[in-house]
């Protein structure tokens, strides 16, 4: 499915009260806001081969702008807080199915990413990975996984093509991961491989959350956002300013919803949690990578690439990540301006879950 295609089916079946607009008045009421904090400008590391490192500085959060049919106006900037209290309300009333003993959970993941490259860096590529792994009843490792790294590559023009095939030969054809050692697979789908016959060889964390690292997070919401903004000198490598902990709190965040590890409990301590971050915003109308429609937070961090967390706005499930420039020739931290425009989707991601009788054999 196209984005078109999913464009075309924004009305189907679509009830005429917006939950998000209902909710709102009860929620300002029920609920103090945040304090106010000064953002800082402050610069941080690049990580490494992450385009969930690119990061930016933020809009402020504004009332909801509504049509006369009660629907949020395309591109206004709504009441992010409200949204993520609904979805977690609606997460918390439809608990994940437990995974029957003998069977798995798989989760899919399919990511994909866009560069820009050549003479004035006019061409352009996008290169798609497809991941799966089958998480057990016990929900401990090792499980097996399946990725499969640049299962497919577009690009902008057969000369586009030509140029990056001579460019970069090594990373032309699909690369395929499979394991029944896995212990983690990150966004993109790198997998990361608990060494055979040990039981310490994939130690979890904010890159990679297992199933009883997302079960030990605090069950309190604001306790959870003081975890997820905590500078413990692990992923991502921020400062201490209180922007930078706003920043590293949506990056955790991401990664725990990614991995298909949060239940419908968690997702709503979680959503309850960031609803405690400055300057998130709402985006109506999202697409993630598999057409299905939802509605995104986002957040613009640092350099000008916004984040954004997609979820169900009719279930409060999370159903994908994107990453937007927001600024053109945004600068990295070296001051270097990035080949991107605004408007440029970085990086693309959807993430399903199902329950399965077995899993292949690797």
């Amino acid at each position: 499915m196209t984005e078109i295609d999913a464009l075309k089916r924004l009305n189907h079946d679509v009830p005429p009260a917006d939950p998000l607009v209902l909710a709102r008045a009860r929620q300002r009421v029920l609920t103090p806001q945040p304090a106010k904090r000064r953002s800082t400008g402050a610069r941080r590391m690049v990580l490494a081969g992450a385009l969930a490192g690119t990061l930016a500085a933020g809009f402020l959060v504004n009332d909801v702008v509504t049509k006369n049919d009660g629907t949020v106006a395309p591109g206004a900037a709504a009441d992010a807080g409200t949204f993520l209290a609904t979805a977690a309300d609606q997460s918390t009333s439809a608990p994940d199915a437990p995974i029957p003993a003998g069977q798995y959970r798989r989760v899919t993941q399919r990511s994909q990413e866009g560069w820009n490259f050549g003479p004035r860096n006019e061409y352009h590529g996008t290169r798609l990975s497809v991941s799966d792994w089958w998480v057990p009843s016990t929900q401990r490792p090792p499980f097996t996984a399946i990725s499969v790294l640049g299962a497919k590559q577009e690009f902008s023009s057969k000369a586009a093509e030509q140029l990056w095939h001579r460019t970069d030969p090594l990373n032309v054809k699909p690369q395929k991961i499979q394991t029944a050692d896995a212990c983690a697979v990150l966004t993109g789908g790198a997998v990361v491989v608990q060494a055979q016959g040990t039981t310490n060889g994939c130690k979890a964390g904010w890159m990679n959350p297992s199933a009883d690292f997302v079960a030990r997070l605090p069950q309190d919401p604001a306790a959870l956002l003081a975890a997820l903004r905590k500078n413990d000198h692990t992923w991502p490598g921020l400062g201490d300013a209180p922007a930078q902990g706003d920043y590293r709190a949506f990056e955790r965040a991401g990664s725990i919803l990614v991995s298909g590890f949060a239940t419908s409990e968690r997702r709503a301590t979680l959503y309850k949690a960031l609803r405690g971050i400055r300057n998130i915003q709402l985006l109506p109308n999202a697409v993630n990578l598999d057409g299905k429609v939802g509605r995104a937070i986002g957040l613009v961090e640092l350099w000008g690439i916004r984040k954004e967390l997609i979820i169900d706005a009719k279930t409060g499930q999370f159903i994908g990540l994107r990453e937007v420039a927001t600024v053109t020739a945004p600068l990295n931290g070296d001051g270097d301006p990035m080949p991107l425009k605004s408007g440029d989707v970085i990086s693309w991601t959807s993430v399903a879950t199902r329950i399965t009788p077995k899993h292949p054999k690797v």
